[in-house]
């Protein structure tokens, strides 16, 4: 496919570095130095404006397939979209960072412009991070198929229940099952002899019920009652999740933002939340306002090395869970590697959903997992479907099938469970299978 490009920055590249073997991709930037990310990629540079007819014209946008805008600047994003509307009538993807341009009113005014999908990674990001914060215990967390499906992942202590027998031994609550486990930095879906160990990130789906069992039986000493919360930073992310939280119920929130007059609007904006004034990555600020008591703290400053830096302090306070914020995707790692117990990119699920709908075909990306490794897909099984029971389908390795939805109602299978034409199935997979898993349900299942 002929892609077009505009913004050579994290995204930009990222989507480049993805798409460059298998496609024809053009790149757009005003700005020279950053041509020199492509060098090494089978990608056609282009400096100039995203908005400008004659660049477009120079990246053939004509017969482009795709047209993703993804710099920092949101009209340039909209206007680039729109342009190549008028020239073409490629698929438009274009991100934002504001709430203006989202909400039903804003989409109908973006679809004028021929404007497809908008992503506001931030936002993802924000609706992340509470749902993180809302479950005790876990280092991640997911609400799929408009909330019959949930996923929960943990890391496992040596006291934990489940490493007392084989995965197929454990009396797990119906309705749940373990999908994945990762172990020494690799991940693979378990089967019924594998042997769970102290240290084992394992994610765990299923209906909301059972969901909540899990949570009692996984982690039995986390405290489900009222948290107390503090957010590292008052930008957009914190405002939001601060939002989010208030609406909880039960979380006292916190949150603190050095600039007075950015302070002074937190706290025109929120009803139930503390504003602090002061330096999220000041030791002493920190000690005085009582941070390591907190059940949680996130750290949302846009900036990796203060984010870092605010996380290992609250380490260092005890604060029993540390949630941050990560700019580039490729510091992921690194933030694990010294402690940080969650570690989210917003950019690094954009790209990833992007190149999803690039290459998915009919299928949805619901779930990003584990930096990009693991995926939970939504999709139909195609009418030329062989119908057979779970246990004789022979799904290709490291996938599984999580879900079957019917109506309303979501059924986690287990080996009798047949699947049929037309069935909607949530499958988890690795990355790498997740080609293997569209070609099998969409075929006949040899």
């Amino acid at each position: 496919m002929h892609i077009v490009i505009v913004g050579g920055g994290e995204v930009g590249s990222a989507l480049a570095r993805a798409l460059a073997p298998d496609h024809e991709v053009f790149v757009i930037d005003h700005d020279a130095t950053v041509a020199d990310r492509f060098t090494a990629l089978d990608v056609d540079f282009i400096q100039g404006s995203g908005t400008s007819e004659d660049v477009l014209a120079r990246a053939d946008v004509k017969n482009a397939d795709f047209f993703l805008a993804c710099t920092g600047l949101d009209e340039v994003n909209i206007v680039a979209c729109a342009i190549a509307n008028q020239v073409s009538s490629p698929e438009t993807i274009c991100l934002v960072s504001r709430a203006d341009f989202l909400g039903s009113a804003s989409d109908a005014g973006l679809a004028q412009f021929g404007i497809n999908r908008v992503l506001w990674p931030e936002a993802q990001l924000a609706v992340d991070i509470e749902q993180v914060v809302t479950a005790p215990g876990a280092i991640d967390a997911e609400v799929l198929a408009g909330g019959v499906v949930r996923l929960l992942e943990y890391k496992l202590e040596a006291s934990s229940p489940l490493v007392a027998a084989p995965v197929g031994s454990l009396h797990l609550p119906k309705g749940s099952l373990i999908v994945a486990v990762k172990r020494a930095g690799k991940l693979f879906v378990p089967r019924g002899a594998t042997q769970l160990v102290a240290g084992d990130k394992i994610i765990l789906m299923g209906t909301p019920e059972a969901m909540a069992e899990v949570e009692t039986l996984v982690r039995p000493g986390a405290n489900r009652g009222r948290q107390r919360v503090t957010i590292i930073g008052g930008g957009d992310v914190g405002l939001q999740v601060a939002t989010r939280l208030e609406k909880a119920g039960n979380v006292d929130v916190r949150i603190v933002e050095r600039g007075e007059e950015r302070g002074a609007l937190l706290a025109a904006r929120l009803t139930r939340t503390l504003v602090l004034n002061g330096d999220g990555t000041d030791l002493e600020f920190l000690e005085s306002e009582d941070v390591g008591q907190s059940d949680v703290l996130v750290c949302v400053i846009d900036n990796d090395e203060r984010n870092l830096l605010a996380s290992l302090l609250g380490r260092q306070l005890g604060v029993p869970k540390i949630v941050t914020r990560v700019s580039r995707p490729g510091n992921l790692r690194l933030f694990e590697r010294v402690g940080i117990d969650v570690a989210l990119s917003a950019r690094g699920a954009a790209v990833a959903s992007i190149l999803h709908q690039i290459s998915g075909g009919t299928s949805s990306l619901l779930a990003v997992l584990e930096h990009g490794e693991a995926r939970v897909l939504e999709l139909t099984v195609s009418p030329d479907f062989v119908p057979r029971q779970l246990k004789g389908i022979g799904t290709p390795e490291d996938v599984i099938v999580a879900a079957i939805l019917r109506g309303d109602h979501a059924i986690v299978p287990r080996g009798d469970d047949r699947i049929d034409p037309g069935d909607r199935i949530l499958v988890f997979c690795t990355r790498a299978a997740a080609a293997r898993v569209l070609a099998y349900f969409g075929g006949t299942g040899a």
